[in-house]
């Protein structure tokens, strides 16, 4: 039985940043968004209630594909609820309130099937066959190491 949740989703400003460690513990980087964020080259939204951040995503709009949804995180115990979609919807909405006709995404097919059935219920169509890219991620203790992963771009038309 699905649950009707009571939450809000706005963006994320400092006061956030404990809530938002306590989903992916890198401070360092939700610092980063945040001084991106006062040069508007990323928005950070997230999903909130009472307080407790559920979720969050980041909407891009700095680099190649432009503008790209990044980085969407909902709390495990809260997932199948539809913060997952609303977050994605919210950060469409910049992005055409910004003047953007489309978007983009770029998902791990390997790792992230998940994400892949998510975004595509949504609307978004494969712009690329799966490629491979090397990235330094972060380990939860702040360490980090180089990985190669797969990625596919998918991009949806903002109407």
């Amino acid at each position: 039985m699905k649950v009707t949740m009571n939450y809000l989703i706005r963006l994320a400003n400092e006061n956030d940043l404990s809530g938002l460690c306590d989903i992916r513990n890198n401070k360092d980087l939700f610092t980063n968004y945040l001084k991106q964020f006062a040069k508007r080259e990323v928005y950070l939204a997230i999903a909130e209630q009472d307080s407790l951040i559920l979720g969050f995503g980041v909407l891009k709009l700095k680099g190649t594909l432009l503008p790209k949804l990044s980085d969407l995180n909902v709390k495990e115990n809260y997932r199948g609820n539809g913060i997952g979609s609303d977050l994605i919807r919210y950060r469409e909405n910049i992005a055409k309130s910004l003047g953007h006709s489309e978007i983009f995404v770029s998902v791990d097919p390997i790792e992230n099937p998940k994400m892949i059935k998510l975004i595509s219920k949504h609307g978004y169509k494969p712009v690329t066959d799966p490629y491979l890219k090397k990235a330094i991620f972060y380990n939860d203790n702040g360490t980090t190491y180089n990985k190669t992963y797969t990625r596919i771009d998918l991009k949806k038309l903002l109407n």
